[in-house]
């Protein structure tokens, strides 16, 4: 007697179409993070081992916006110079202008007539034959995923970092900015990374504020148990005015160079920016959310990085949660210290730990020193 099979078949069907799908699917970046980093690895980078090579490749460069490229030339002892760009408006404007300008770094650092060779467009290595990179569209309300960052879903990922960009006025967009090395490492220990960009013409405080804030709940309904806001300059600032707003829902705020007073050679900016910098630690509950501030000296928009690490330092006797400034000796210097591989070598590790670590091992009040052991 003969016996339908048909659903015996299609069963058997699916099965084998899974497991031939499995290999691919293992080594699609987008979907294996174990890809991803070998996309984004050293190896990648042939002979170049030097350590701000190394870290501008696998770390910071990952935090750029497309169309975005990365080029270096390497000698065969290992020594290199490299260049990345971020948000141009194609791949042919990434590709024309890292060429040039990379071009010129190799020949000023290794003679007249050296070239750099471009590596990377987007998430494509060039000249290999590995799956590339597709750039992550997801978005949840006005945050939209960081496009060259692995995505692990927010059942499976640790939490979720937001990065808050700076404002320089109505005039100037930092919307294609790359994000700074240590929201890689975040990456790295299981955390999503989703931007929260905003229209410079329509970017004051009060606006952004309450959108950031509005729409952190949405977070949590998606499945996120833990929210990590983090930001550069005025985008640190209004982190921690919403980590002190919702602290129900912030794990921690990370502040990069904090400002919302304009540069502190301004008539009486001094006193007013350390005054309202000290009112806005003190929004912050002793319980929570943990707070990590990076000062530098040089920094045009602080009045003064040493007062400032002393009102940090000062909170974190009195707060429970972790609380942490870190303000390098030396370099990195500047507003945009957090960008440079100097920070995210020796000070990103301690902003690691304050997330991820056990409510005991965070370093707390003011650190100078390298944070080597997290």
């Amino acid at each position: 007697m003969h016996k339908p099979h048909g659903a015996g078949f299609l069963g058997r069907a699916a099965v084998l179409l899974a497991l031939l799908a499995a290999p691919a699917r293992a080594q699609d970046p987008n979907v294996d993070f174990t890809a991803y980093r070998a996309l984004f690895s050293v190896a990648s980078l042939g002979r170049a081992r030097g350590p701000s090579t190394v870290i501008a490749f696998t770390l910071h460069y990952r935090g750029t916006m497309p169309h975005a490229g990365f080029a270096l030339h390497a000698t065969a002892d290992g020594r290199s110079t490299w260049r990345f760009v971020s948000g141009l408006a194609g791949e042919e404007a990434a590709r024309a202008g890292l060429q040039t300008t990379c071009d010129k770094d190799a020949a000023r650092t290794f003679g007249a007539g050296t070239t750099c060779r471009i590596l990377a467009l987007d998430g494509s290595l060039l000249g290999t034959a590995g799956p590339a990179f597709r750039p992550v569209e997801a978005a949840i309300g006005p945050f939209r995923a960081a496009p060259l960052m692995f995505r692990h879903g927010p059942g499976a990922a640790q939490g979720v970092v937001v990065w808050s960009h700076g404002y320089g006025g109505p005039a100037v967009d930092h919307r294609r900015r790359n994000a700074p090395g240590v929201t890689a490492m975040l990456n790295d220990a299981g955390w999503d990374i989703l931007r929260f960009d905003r229209d410079p013409a329509d970017d004051l405080l009060p606006v952004a504020l309450a959108s950031l804030t509005r729409a952190l709940p949405l977070l949590r309904e998606a499945g996120y148990r833990r929210i990590v806001l983090a930001g550069q300059s005025r985008g640190g600032w209004q982190s921690v005015m919403a980590a002190a707003e919702r602290p129900d829902l912030v794990h921690a705020a990370l502040a990069f160079a904090p400002a919302a007073h304009g540069e502190a050679e301004r008539p009486n900016n001094h006193s007013a920016a350390l005054e309202d910098f000290s009112r806005l630690l003190a929004g912050l509950p002793a319980d929570g959310p943990r707070l990590g501030v990076a000062l530098f000296e040089g920094d045009a928009y602080d009045p003064d990085p040493a007062a400032r690490g002393a009102l940090v330092a000062e909170a974190a006797g009195r707060r429970r949660a972790p609380t942490v400034a870190l303000l390098p000796e030396g370099e990195p210097r500047g507003h945009a210290g957090a960008f440079d591989w100097r920070f995210t070598r020796s000070f990103a590790p301690c902003l690691v730990t304050l997330v991820q670590a056990p409510a005991g091992a965070p370093a707390r009040g003011l650190r100078r020193a390298p944070c080597g052991g997290g």
